[in-house]
Order: C-alpha cells, then sequence, then structure tokens
C-alpha cells in the first residue's frame, strides 16, 4: 500500500516538473487566483467601478479555482499544455457541478455537528475530519472520476469514488501532501526571526509568503496528481510505453 501510495506521489511529482509548460500554467492560474483574492478583500465597495470590480473577482476568483484544479487533474493524466487549455473550461465546468453537492453537504454536515454542544471533544473532532479529510478526499475523487469519464456514468458509481476516497491509499498519499500545503507553511509563517533591521524584517517576511505559497501549491498539486495516478492504475490496463501508469 505504502509503497503504491509512494510511487504515485513520486510519479506525481516528476510530471509536474518534467513539463515545465503546464507548471507555468499551474503558477500563472495560482498567482492569478492569490491576486482576485487579495483584490476581493482589499476592494472597498465605494465607488460604482469598486462595485463592478468586486461582481467581477467573485466570478473570476471561483474561476480560476477550479481552472488550477482542472489542470492539476489533467497534468497527471499525461496531457500536454495544449489539450490542458482545450479541455480546460470543460472540465472546469464539470469540477463546479460536482464539488457544489459536496460543499452543500459540508455545511449542512457541519450545521449538524455543530449541534453536539455537550460534546466538545467529538463535535471539535468530527469537524476537522469533515472539512479537513473527508470532504477534500471526496471532492479530489470526483474531479478525477470526472475527468476521466461523463457526469451521468459517475452518478452511477458514486459508491465507488466514496470508497476510493477512504481507501488507504488515498488517505496516506493526502496525509503527506497536507504535510506539505498545510502543516509546513503553517510553521513558516508563524515563525518570527528577531532582527533589527526593519529592511530585513520586511525581506523575510516576504521570503516566508513566498515560500509557503509555492509549497501549498506544489503539495496540494502534486497530492491530487498522485491521487489521480492512483486511481488510473488501478482502473487501466498497464502500458509500458504510458509513464503515467507506471
Amino acid at each position: 500500500m505504502f509503497r503504491q501510495s509512494m510511487a504515485a506521489i513520486g510519479s506525481a511529482t516528476r510530471l509536474l516538473f518534467k513539463d515545465r509548460r503546464a507548471l507555468a500554467l499551474l503558477l500563472v492560474a495560482y498567482f492569478g487566483l492569490l491576486a482576485s483574492v487579495y483584490l476581493l478583500v482589499s476592494t472597498r465597495e465605494a465607488t460604482i467601478w469598486q462595485v463592478i470590480l468586486t461582481l467581477v473577482l467573485v466570478v473570476v476568483a471561483p474561476a480560476l479555482f477550479f481552472v488550477l484544479q482542472a489542470v492539476s487533474v489533467g497534468y497527471a493524466n499525461g496531457l500536454d499544455v495544449r489539450r490542458l487549455v482545450t479541455k480546460m473550461p470543460k472540465d472546469a465546468l464539470k469540477l463546479i457541478v460536482v464539488s457544489l453537492p459536496v460543499i452543500a453537504f459540508t455545511v449542512i454536515a457541519l450545521y449538524g455537528v455543530n449541534k453536539l454542544d455537550q460534546y466538545p471533544t467529538a463535535q471539535t473532532t468530527l469537524s476537522y475530519l469533515l472539512a479537513g479529510v473527508f470532504s477534500p478526499l471526496l471532492v479530489i475523487q470526483l474531479w478525477v472520476a470526472v475527468s476521466m469519464s461523463r457526469l451521468r456514468p459517475l452518478a452511477r458509481s458514486l459508491h465507488k469514488v466514496i470508497a476510493k476516497a477512504l481507501a488507504p491509499q488515498s488517505v496516506f498519499i493526502y496525509a503527506c501532501g497536507f504535510l506539505i500545503f498545510a502543516v509546513v507553511p503553517y510553521f513558516i509563517l508563524v515563525s518570527i526571526i528577531p532582527t533589527e533591521r526593519a529592511w530585513l524584517e520586511i525581506s523575510l517576511l516576504v521570503l516566508r509568503l513566498a515560500v509557503s505559497a509555492l509549497l501549498i501549491l506544489l503539495g496540494w498539486v502534486t497530492t491530487v496528481g498522485a491521487i489521480s495516478i492512483l486511481n488510473r492504475r488501478h482502473d487501466l490496463p498497464v502500458n509500458p510505453e504510458n509513464p503515467v501508469i507506471l
């Protein structure tokens, strides 16, 4: 189990850095997403143009997010940049469609869990497991499945998707990725290096933010890619000429 999972992580990482144009596409989408979120949070609705900008960003930010996820799944399937760009709008739309029910389920489930006031430990544990583990794993599996098929067949095999989301290999890959895209960036951001020079302090802050942002991107993309590769190994026959499956 662990050997297959580590092999999938290694394959996803090699594929990501092997195709520099796909990596550049991911970076553009990612930093565009960060810029959109920053502008959305920092823009005040004081003038008509700021209101328009806010409305545009409300559409652009989610669109860039799902474009990023579509590329994260597509590159692991062995698609080159041209095919990634061609399939991007359709794949991003399908990812949106399958994500909305998971988001709704998560919100409703968290609302129900928050009613367990008499069991605070269980409440906290269930909330973190639901929002931080189960829902992300489920939505990743849905993204991978819908990228390789249409929506209607996916609805008939939903139980298989849920089983894959809870499979030990998927959980292990997600746990390894979580260390990179969540735990390590958190400690980098909260760690303070004392210095007496303001310019050096600002430089270190910018460096920490940049490193954390890159780790979040690389950790998440390789996690999605590794789960996609793992699914292809289980679902497709081995082809010695296909580097994604091997």
